[in-house]
């Protein structure tokens, strides 16, 4: 055999070899990345829920929170790059789930009264790829909770002036 041309050769089953196993290691990197988003996203839509039942209905704070940010911080998530408060969905439910169509109306039996249940949903959120070669984006489902309703930031007492608890 000749040295100088299988020399050549380890140089070719290295570049075969290492396209599977980068490829191979970058997709193991990308599904933890999916698992880390989908477990992030089922946490914002369950940390953003139980805010909502505790929490005035008029807070903007709410939807902030929900999403790991201060609650001075309207921008992006800080824990999901392209997590933002426009796509969670506050939706107050009835007692048969119906949605409450105003339930900022406080004196009303059909407004704010008529909650009994509160959902928070995570619609239209987008996943990007960053294997090489294979840039890709999926949106992935709707993430929903739904809670009960608690004080929804008012105190319970007949007679009592309603206070609006900070969140």
């Amino acid at each position: 055999m000749n040295i100088k041309r299988m020399r050549g050769l380890y140089v070719v089953e290295f570049a075969i070899t290492s396209l599977v196993l980068f490829t191979l290691l970058f997709g193991v990197l990308e599904m933890g990345r999916l698992y880390f988003t989908v477990n992030a996203l089922n946490e914002t839509v369950r940390r953003g829920a139980r805010l909502a039942a505790v929490c005035d209905i008029r807070d903007p704070v709410i939807l902030r929170r929900a999403i790991f940010n201060a609650a001075s911080n309207s921008g992006k998530s800080s824990l999901i790059g392209n997590l933002t408060t426009a796509n969670l969905n506050l939706i107050y439910l009835d007692e048969n789930g119906a949605v409450v169509a105003n339930p900022n109306d406080l004196t009303s039996t059909s407004g704010f009264r008529a909650i009994r249940y509160i959902q928070l949903q995570v619609t239209n959120f987008t996943f990007n790829l960053l294997i090489p070669g294979f840039g890709g984006v999926f949106t992935l489902p709707v993430y929903r909770s739904t809670v009960p309703r608690e004080s929804l930031g008012r105190q319970p007492e007949v007679g009592v002036t309603p206070e609006i608890t900070p969140c």
